[in-house]
């Protein structure tokens, strides 16, 4: 069923037609984040054609959110470097006006430096974490500044999932263990037992990647030095197991490996992409030993699932191309021109 707020279109999936395909509504765009030629890109959902672009203000634009109540998005500009070599870092969050394709404001976050991952709540803020700092920040949307500051246990805060019901925040760290943080309580409440882990390696070993299961029970992360995903209750907060990415390619832990994470809408699918080996994974999340492993264009990143239910885009950060996947037999189904660099899209 569909619930509107706002512009926008939110799908709860009932507990019956977990095991079909959900057809979502016709996407009005796609939006996505191009770190290498410092571009937001928009692309006509059907065609995955470019139809307009903006140029970063600054270095440089990384990752993406969507507002849940208005046809906005929230990009961070986060230096002219990436985690672990970011020498002039950044310090400000773009809005853009979907609906224009342009930006509509710049906050600027003051002495908190790097922002990267970011997420929107429907009481009206904006929480980002800022990873040189190991910050997270509360901005205050109607108002544009920064109200709050939270210092984040561990090292190198850089991602940033939110519980369904808006009741936790979920941050990995680069080289320590996730972090757990109450919306609620506005405290951290819990270090995520990911015992192996190996801190202080640098970008190329902690966690990254998060995922909810569409109920929200079940929590993925993804672990860059193991290649494997680590699958929690978010009721307990216990581990209930760890799952191996199936013939993942060897890579230099040296280097960067930045495994992303993302569910289907219907809740069947965990997406899985490993950057430094060109893999994907369609993974069930009935049995996660059920693993569809496909090769794609080098430097795969970020996904976002197509309204038809069926398939999947995967942007390939390296090679400029966008890859459609089908989620039912992992087949590559079509290419395209996929900018210079794109980290993260969505369709809106």
């Amino acid at each position: 069923m569909r619930l509107r707020y706002g512009w926008s279109s939110v799908w709860v999936v009932p507990a019956l037609l977990l095991c079909s395909a959900v057809v979502m509504a016709a996407p009005q765009g796609l939006i996505a984040v191009d770190k290498v030629a410092n571009r937001i890109r928009f692309y006509d959902p059907v065609s995955v054609s470019e139809i307009a672009h903006i140029d970063g203000p600054g270095p440089t634009v990384h990752e993406l959110a969507l507002d849940p109540l208005q046809p906005l998005a929230y990009v961070p500009l986060y230096g002219d470097g990436i985690y672990g070599a970011n020498r002039n870092p950044n310090n400000k969050v773009l809005i853009v006006d979907l609906l224009s394709r342009s930006v509509a404001a710049v906050i600027d976050l003051g002495g908190h430096r790097a922002p990267h991952g970011l997420v929107a709540t429907r009481d009206g803020s904006l929480w980002v974490v800022c990873d040189l700092d190991n910050t997270l920040l509360r901005i205050d949307l109607a108002s544009r500044q920064v109200v709050d500051s939270f210092d984040v246990p561990g090292v190198g805060a850089h991602q940033l999932l939110l519980q369904p019901d808006e009741s936790r925040l979920y941050i990995s760290n680069k080289q320590s263990a996730p972090q757990v943080f109450d919306l609620r309580q506005r405290r951290f409440i819990a270090s995520l037992d990911v015992r192996a882990q190996a801190p202080g390696t640098g970008n190329g070993s902690g966690t990254e990647g998060m995922a909810l299961s569409r109920d929200g029970r079940r929590l993925f992360i993804a672990d860059n030095g193991q290649g494997a995903i680590h699958v929690f209750d978010t009721g307990s907060l216990k581990p209930l197991q760890t799952v191996p990415l199936q013939a993942l390619a060897p890579s230099n832990a040296k280097r960067t490996r930045l495994i992303k994470l993302l569910v289907s809408p219907d809740g069947r699918w965990l997406v899985t992409t490993a950057y430094a080996s060109g893999q994907v994974w369609i993974i069930d999340t009935r049995d996660l030993s059920r693993q569809k492993q496909v090769a794609v264009a080098k430097g795969p990143q970020g996904v976002a699932f197509a309204a038809d239910g069926r398939t999947v885009l995967v942007a390939s950060h390296d090679s400029g191309l966008l890859t459609r996947l089908e989620l039912a037999s992992g087949r590559v189904i079509q290419a395209y021109e996929g900018g210079e660099g794109i980290e993260s899209l969505a369709f809106y």
